[in-house]
């Protein structure tokens, strides 16, 4: 069953983002989940365990949804299943990497790109999976032309409502998790850089998992470092493309939480609740959402 916090109470962004989920970290921490929590995040620790998730050179942003460690921890005290769900950017790995995610077992790899994008960069689907393409849009970068690093904030956050809220992407999403709740072993869901449609696919599946936001938020910054290279790769080519300063388009390229903060900010104005956004808005059976939980938590 989904927490309470997730169930039926509206998502106000002051208690859902701010109050509540501050609160519910602060449980989890002092039921002694600090330090593995910190590992998981990017923190340092000597007595934190030796990370086993691959590393992969070829891959940008490969990484389990349920954290490094022991797992993320959830707002009742539980802590998610590691190699259950893997996300990452386009699935085109070299030989070893190949190897590598062949050893992993992967039963299915749910791609969120359009049929253009998964022309343009095929996926390199491990040995035994299915694939599916979920055609859902990019955001258009291209046309993106801030003036200064406050209007790309704005023109991100724009994007991830409308991500949000679109009819088509919905439906296509709903596709997925549906999919995720219902194919048996390890499963790789992947766009193109792993930062925007898959950063908010994840949010949602940590969220169904009773992960508490302020750890969610931290979860999709951790793109910040682990595809850190790709990254100001990106910033640099736009900014020289359109004739500005990396800084006025970095804000485009990198993960932030205010971006995060108002995909969520959108869900509530316009569903209510996480249930009802999942139910009415993806059309994902309760039993299916019920599933993607009993397969994430431990």
């Amino acid at each position: 069953m989904l927490p309470l916090f997730l169930r039926d109470a509206p998502l106000t962004r002051r208690a859902f983002l701010r109050g509540g989920t501050r609160s519910a970290l602060a449980s989890a921490v002092a039921g002694g989940f600090g330090t593995s929590l910190l590992a998981a995040c990017g923190g340092a620790n000597d007595n934190t365990q030796a990370i086993d998730t691959p590393r992969l050179a070829s891959v940008e942003n490969f990484r389990d949804l349920a954290g490094d460690a022991d797992g993320y921890p959830t707002a009742d005290g539980r802590r998610l299943r590691r190699g259950v769900f893997y996300r990452s950017g386009t699935l085109a790995p070299d030989d070893n990497d190949a190897a590598t995610l062949n050893r992993l077992q992967i039963q299915a790899v749910h791609n969120l790109r359009t049929l253009n994008e998964a022309s343009l960069a095929p996926d390199r689907v491990p040995s035994g999976a299915t694939r599916d393409l979920a055609d859902i849009a990019p955001f258009d970068f291209a046309s993106a032309a801030p003036a200064s690093a406050a209007a790309a904030s704005a023109w991100m956050t724009e994007a991830q409502r409308r991500l949000v809220i679109d009819a088509t992407a919905r439906a296509h999403l709903g596709v997925v998790f549906t999919r995720l709740a219902n194919t048996a072993g390890p499963q790789i869901i992947h766009g193109a850089t792993g930062k925007d449609r898959t950063g908010w696919a994840a949010a949602l599946l940590l969220a169904i998992a009773g992960v508490p936001l302020d750890v969610i938020v931290q979860d999709y910054l951790l793109t910040n470092s682990v595809a850190a290279a790709a990254i100001q790769l990106r910033i640099d080519a736009h900014a020289a493309r359109i004739g500005t300063d990396t800084a006025n388009v970095a804000p485009l390229f990198r993960a932030q939480s205010a971006t995060l903060e108002a995909a969520f900010d959108q869900m509530q104005q316009s569903f209510g609740t996480l249930t009802d956004y999942l139910v009415k808005g993806l059309a994902i059976a309760q039993a299916d959402i019920e599933m993607l939980r009993a397969r994430l938590v431990l």
